[in-house]
């Protein structure tokens, strides 16, 4: 069992604070794999500051699930991609991809982490015009 709110606070504290707003009204406890929450999170936020200059992240709960929103202001992907992404070593646009450190395994690796922990990973369109991304984990 530990504070998963304090845990993204902590992840969140590698990066400059001009590049994340963070909202969370409470202390959420979490029954887990910490450092396997930590990676699948970290994957997620490390996406969205490679493809956007800016996260928003949200962490909520609800009476038995808690969700940790990752929105950025990137260039998002096409809504056909949303499946494909999740494939290991998948590049939406290869020569992009390139530029871009990595070898395609985070979303990948994220998904795992969420379904082991008996949750899941949804992608969907920012309002701030890139991607969001919802991990749902039971509570």
């Amino acid at each position: 069992n530990f504070d998963l709110t304090e845990t993204i606070i902590n992840l969140l504290k590698k990066y400059d604070p001009s590049k994340y707003k963070f909202y969370s009204s409470e202390s959420i406890q979490f029954n887990g794999r910490k450092n396997l929450i930590k990676r699948c999170i970290l994957n997620v936020l490390e996406n969205g500051l490679i493809y956007g200059n800016k996260i928003y992240v949200e962490i909520k709960k609800s009476v038995n699930s808690l969700t940790v929103t990752v929105e950025d202001n990137g260039p998002g992907i096409p809504k056909s991609e949303y499946t494909n992404v999740f494939r290991p070593f998948y590049r939406v646009d290869k020569s992009r991809g390139l530029n871009k450190s990595g070898v395609g395994l985070g979303l990948s690796v994220a998904q795992d982490i969420a379904k082991s922990h008996g949750g899941n990973i949804s992608l969907s369109e920012s309002k701030h015009k890139g991607l969001f991304v919802k991990i749902s984990l039971p509570f």
